[in-house]
C-alpha cells in the first residue's frame, strides 16, 4: 500500500482523505481525463485488494462504504484479458432489457450468455447503477417531453413520487396516498402498488383519473377485474398511424371466432398466428400480397411501395376491445370533459414541486425520502384546508385573533384627527 499513497495524497491534497471531486475540477482534455479515471480506478482496486486480503479483518469488507466502493468499481471498471484496467463505456441507447436473454444474430456468444462484450463493455442499467456514494439507492431517470419552460422534467437523480388526491366538487381536494419508487421505474409499474395501498386504507376509487404513463389496455383490464376501479386515461394512439393514413386498425372488422380480419374493401385475411414480443403475447395478421397489390388504396393502407400485404397486430380479445373502445371514446367531447378534472392533479404536482420543494431530497435512502414525501403531502393538505376553511368563517369557529402587524396596519390606515 505504501507505494500508492504518495501520488494519491498529492492529487487529493489532504493525505489519505480525498478532497471533494467536482466536475469543474476534472481534467479538460479527453486523454487527460481518461488517464485520470484509470488512475482513480487503480487506487480504488488497491484499497479493495487490501480489504479483501487474507489477513485483513473480516469486519472491514462488511462496512457499508466498502460495499458501495466495491459495487461502484464493478459497475465502472473491468479487467481486460491482458490484465489491464478499462473504463466501461456508456449504456447503448438502442439496447433493450427485454432482449437480454434472447439469442440474436450478429452477436457474440458472450453477449448471448449475458456477459459484456469485450469490444464494448457497458455500464449497467439505470435501475442498478450507483450514481452517488452519499445515497446508494438514488438512481438516474430521463423523462421525455421536457420543454424550455420546464427543463426540470428532462432528467434527475433520486426518486419518483406518485400522489393520489381526491377530485370532488364539494370541498377541498386533498392528497390521500403517496408512493415513492426508484426514479427509473416507470409510472405504469407503480400502479399496482398505488391501488393496493388505496384499497388497504379503504380508499379504492370507483373511477381513477391517471396520466397516460399509467394507462394501457392491460392496466385498464386489471384495475377493473382486480380492484373494481375504472381507470380513466388516454391510451396511446397507433404509433405508426401516420405511415398508414388510409385505414387504421379500427377500420378492420375482427372475427374472433374465425380468427380473421376483414379490411374495409372486403378482403378477408388468413387466420392469424400467435406471436410474442417484448415478453407479451399478441396476434399477427398478414393479408395476402396479391389482394393488396390489386387494391387501389394499397399505398395509403400498407404504407409501403414494395407490394407487401398489410400487416396488423392484435392484442388478446379483451385487451383489444378495450384498446379500440378507449381510442374511440377519448376523441369525444364527453370523455374529454370527464378527464378535465385531471388538470387539478397536474396543478398539485406543480404546487408540491415548486412551492414545497418536493424534488429536493433532504434525506438519504428510499425509506426516508418517502417520509419526506408524506410530510410534504400532509403540509399541502393543511395549507389547503386552512385556506378553504379560515377561522371565523363558520359558526362553530372563533375568529382568528388580530396579529400585531395587522393592528399596526389598521392604525396607519386610520386617518389622523384634524
Amino acid at each position: 500500500m505504501s507505494s500508492g499513497w504518495p501520488p494519491w495524497s498529492r492529487r487529493s491534497g489532504h493525505g489519505v482523505t480525498t478532497a471533494p471531486i467536482r466536475y469543474d475540477r476534472l481534467p479538460r482534455g479527453k486523454d487527460e481525463l481518461a488517464a485520470w479515471v484509470l488512475q482513480v480506478g487503480a487506487n480504488g482496486i488497491q484499497i479493495l485488494e487490501a480489504v479483501y486480503a487474507a489477513g485483513a479483518p473480516l469486519r472491514l469488507r462488511e462496512l457499508p462504504k466498502v460495499q458501495v466502493l466495491r459495487r461502484v468499481w464493478v459497475q465502472q471498471y473491468w479487467t481486460q484479458e491482458d490484465g489491464a484496467l478499462a473504463w466501461r463505456g456508456p449504456k447503448s441507447t438502442r439496447d433493450r432489457q427485454s432482449r437480454h436473454d434472447t439469442p440474436r444474430r450478429r452477436t457474440t456468444p458472450e453477449a448471448v450468455r449475458g456477459r459484456p462484450d469485450p469490444a464494448s463493455a457497458r455500464v449497467p442499467w439505470a435501475g442498478l447503477e450507483i450514481l452517488s456514494p452519499h445515497d446508494p439507492e438514488a438512481r438516474f431517470c430521463r423523462k421525455g417531453g421536457a420543454t424550455a419552460a420546464s427543463p426540470d422534467k428532462a432528467e434527475w437523480i433520486g426518486y419518483r413520487d406518485h400522489q393520489s388526491e381526491t377530485c370532488d366538487d364539494d370541498g377541498p381536494n386533498v392528497i390521500v396516498h403517496v408512493v415513492t419508487r426508484p426514479a427509473p421505474e416507470q409510472d405504469i409499474d407503480a400502479l399496482e402498488a398505488i391501488h393496493q395501498g388505496l384499497a388497504t386504507r379503504g380508499l379504492a376509487p370507483r373511477e381513477h383519473l391517471v396520466d397516460g404513463g399509467y394507462v394501457t389496455p392491460d392496466t385498464i383490464h386489471h384495475a377493473a377485474t382486480r380492484w373494481g376501479t375504472t381507470l380513466l386515461g388516454p391510451v396511446r394512439a397507433d404509433p405508426r398511424g401516420a405511415q398508414r393514413p388510409g385505414f387504421t386498425k379500427a377500420d378492420f372488422r375482427i372475427d374472433w371466432q374465425a380468427h380473421t380480419l376483414t379490411c374495409p374493401r372486403g378482403v378477408t385475411s388468413p387466420p392469424w398466428k400467435p406471436a410474442t414480443g417484448d415478453g407479451r403475447a399478441y396476434l399477427s395478421v398478414l393479408f395476402p400480397r396479391q389482394a393488396c397489390r390489386a387494391c387501389t388504396d394499397r399505398l395509403a393502407c400498407t404504407g409501403n411501395a414494395d407490394g407487401k400485404g398489410r400487416h396488423l397486430t392484435l392484442l388478446p380479445e379483451p385487451l383489444q376491445k378495450i384498446q379500440t373502445q378507449t381510442r374511440a371514446e377519448q376523441q369525444t367531447r364527453q370523455w374529454q370533459d370527464r378527464y378535465a378534472s385531471r388538470a387539478g392533479c397536474e396543478a398539485t404536482v406543480s404546487e408540491t414541486v415548486h412551492a414545497h420543494g418536493l424534488r429536493h431530497c433532504r434525506y438519504h435512502g428510499l425509506a426516508k425520502t418517502h417520509v419526506q414525501h408524506v410530510l410534504t403531502a400532509a403540509g399541502t393538505n393543511i395549507i389547503r384546508l386552512a385556506e378553504c376553511y379560515p377561522p371565523g368563517t363558520t359558526p362553530d369557529q372563533p375568529p382568528r385573533p388580530t396579529s400585531p402587524f395587522q393592528q399596526l396596519c389598521r392604525r396607519l390606515h386610520t386617518p389622523l384627527p384634524d
